[in-house]
């Protein structure tokens, strides 16, 4: 990892630290101040996820379909929410290269299947007019199951084992509009940064070898919009579109349901 990675890193995880503290200290200093009932919420999400990833001089998209379980508190304090999530996620990590295997290789083996799970925290800070402005961090890591397949076109047999892990953290502005009944519309722009590894295992006949390619964001910019809608008996809707501009852009897309108990 060179220098100006850790250095961006190192960044990013104060960044992410600092904006935690600050939305826990924001939720501690109000709370005394609010009547309002916390509101206890189980989620289940679908979604399709992009971001594009690099490596030495490569470049890919990185695709994902994530299925997610949440709990979370809303309304702590009158202006926090905070999450925590977990579930499986299926990325799709074509095209990564492997040049120091004994034979050179492109990953192009499709879903590998691992758990997703993270935390995320928002706080409501200044109201304007029929907007309110807050702060939002997100923190998630993959752990990906490891998957065999047999390398194709050799004259003798040959196996590879693939996997790969990831973390990413974000950080940024909220904004919502709460001038509507019974929905909420929301932006969320935030710095983020991605890190981890792809590690391959290679086998043909008496030659072994292993590689671990090291995968970092191709954005720091993540851009979020989508719509709240609280439906009849505490049933919550959240649709939503995720972009990561870039030299690699890359759209998402995710569907959250929630019912509060």
């Amino acid at each position: 990892m060179n220098k100006r990675t850790r250095k961006a890193k190192r960044t990013a995880l104060s960044l992410g630290a600092a904006l935690l503290l600050l939305l826990f200290l924001s939720s501690g200093a109000l709370q005394a101040q609010s009547q309002d009932k916390t509101i206890w919420e189980f989620g289940l999400t679908g979604e399709l996820a992009a971001r594009g990833i690099k490596w030495a001089e490569e470049t890919s998209t990185l695709k994902a379909t994530n299925m997610l379980l949440e709990l979370r508190a809303r309304n702590l304090g009158n202006i926090f929410n905070l999450s925590v999530f977990g579930g499986l996620g299926l990325p799709r990590p074509n095209g990564v290269i492997f040049e120091e295997l004994p034979l050179t290789l492109e990953y192009q083996g499709g879903s590998i299947s691992g758990l997703l799970f993270g935390a995320r925290a928002e706080a409501r800070l200044l109201q304007a007019s029929d907007f309110n402005f807050g702060l939002v961090g997100e923190f998630s890591s993959y752990l990906g199951f490891k998957k065999d397949f047999e390398l194709t076109g050799l004259v003798v047999p040959g196996t590879a084992t693939a996997q790969p892990s990831w973390s990413q953290a974000s950080g940024g502005l909220l904004i919502t509009y709460d001038a509507l009944e019974g929905s909420q519309p929301f932006l969320e722009v935030a710095a983020s940064y991605f890190w981890g590894n792809f590690k391959m295992t290679e086998k043909i006949e008496d030659l072994e070898g292993q590689e671990k390619v090291k995968l970092k964001g191709s954005s720091y910019v993540s851009i979020t919009t989508g719509w709240s809608f609280f439906l009849v008996d505490k049933i919550t809707v959240v649709p939503r579109i995720r972009i990561f501009p870039g030299s690699r852009t890359a759209l998402g897309a995710g569907l959250s349901l929630y019912y509060g108990f």
